[in-house]
């Protein structure tokens, strides 16, 4: 019995190594709306009728705090674990300085609902909303001053790369670029109608944006020329988050997107989730999370992408490993190597012949390589995986035991 016990013990816990995206506790059914992470254990959510929750421990646990209204609380964004601003409906604007324990109004000078807010230290920051609102301060909001932005359209997404540059995205493909710390606004060209909801810069020169129909916009010259991307979807994106030039994350209406080479190729998460999800956030390369509709909150500790490089050193020939482990229930690892650059392409079949999922299709750089296959949604039986990269292919077969 023992070593039965052992033995189940084991593959749980393989299994919950190898899992992309594991779903975390909050507690509530609330619309979770913003999510703001000032290192990998310390963040806080907001969301509808006033929702604020808190964690020190990474997600471990959610803890609600008191925010002492009902308005619904569209983005949050803390410097440190002390300093936070929270927006929301009719103007509001809520301030904490002592990690969430007391919150203080702020005065907005608007009613227009706020949706977007981002700072890049503790004393200057800046706001986007409804009908083209946008406030700036330079002293934590003690003071907050409107600006034109020159546009009537919401204003959903703003970013403040430093002291000066700063970019708003919003509805009828808005693309907007300060270059005077939000003071002066400059209308930049999308070729999109669609709304744009969220927008991402590494540095000053390379960006990306996210909107409906799976749109999402690349600019490698500060907003000079936006280019558009592939995503392979056409459902909508409400958030975007980049941690390097090359390596991003989208999220949106039951999708997580997750690119390593610049945008080029996305490659859809394995979620057990078909609602919407609004933001996204990337506390270092690997751990982040992730909210939207009825209380939900996912987290990766791995970056989130199912294609993880396990050795840089070239191998001397193509492989496919058997996966571990196997039986699984409901994760398995499949490890391949590649010792050419080229398309890689990994799926999953029925006994039948039937395609079940593609895992990988991009181009990778020789290596070795592993996946984290999650079947949550397979009934159980056997299943066939099948490794393509050049001239070599390779079938194995996994059996998934529930």
């Amino acid at each position: 019995m023992k070593i039965v016990f052992l033995f189940i013990l084991i593959i749980f816990n393989i299994s919950q190594i190898f899992c992309q995206w594991i779903q975390q506790t909050s507690n509530t059914n609330e619309t979770l709306l913003g999510v703001s992470f000032v290192n990998s254990q310390t963040g806080f959510i907001t969301g509808t009728s006033g929702k604020i929750l808190h964690t020190t421990n990474s997600g471990v646990t959610w803890n609600t705090q008191a925010s002492n209204t009902t308005k619904f609380l569209r983005d949050v964004c803390f410097t440190d674990p002390l300093n936070g601003t929270i927006v929301g409906e009719s103007g509001l604007i809520m301030k904490t300085v002592n990690g969430g324990l007391n919150w203080t109004n702020q005065i907005s000078n608007t009613i227009e609902h706020l949706v977007h807010v981002h700072f890049i230290n503790s004393g200057t920051g800046i706001i986007s909303g409804q009908n083209g609102v946008i406030l700036t301060t330079t002293n934590g909001g003690t003071n907050w001053i409107p600006r034109n932005s020159n546009v009537t359209a919401e204003l959903a997404g703003i970013i403040m790369i430093n002291s000066a540059e700063a970019y708003a995205v919003g509805f009828s493909g808005t693309i907007i670029k300060s270059t005077d710390g939000g003071v002066n606004w400059s209308q930049q060209t999308s070729g999109l109608t669609s709304e744009l909801r969220s927008v991402s810069f590494v540095n000053s020169g390379t960006g990306f944006i996210a909107g409906y129909g799976g749109k999402i916009l690349k600019t490698t010259n500060s907003g000079g020329s936006w280019s558009l991307l592939n995503s392979g979807i056409v459902s909508n994106l409400f958030g975007i988050y980049f941690t390097s030039e090359n390596t991003g994350t989208a999220v949106g209406a039951g999708k997580i997107l997750k690119t390593i080479d610049g945008g080029n190729n996305w490659v859809s998460q394995n979620i057990s989730f078909t609602g919407d999800l609004y933001s996204v956030v990337f506390a270092n390369s690997s751990t982040g999370w992730t909210v939207g509709q009825t209380g939900k909150i996912f987290y990766t500790d791995n970056g989130g992408v199912g294609i993880n490089s396990i050795y840089d050193e070239i191998p001397a020939s193509y492989s496919l490993s058997q996966n571990y482990p196997n039986p699984f229930n409901p994760v398995t690892n499949l490890e391949f190597a590649i010792s050419k650059p080229g398309i890689v392409s990994l799926k999953v079949y029925d006994t039948l012949g039937n395609e079940i999922e593609t895992l990988v299709n991009t181009h990778l750089v020789p290596g070795t390589y592993s996946y984290s296959f999650d079947a949550s949604a397979l009934t159980s039986g056997i299943f066939f995986y099948k490794f393509m990269s050049g001239e070599f292919s390779e079938t194995k077969s996994m059996i998934l035991l529930k």
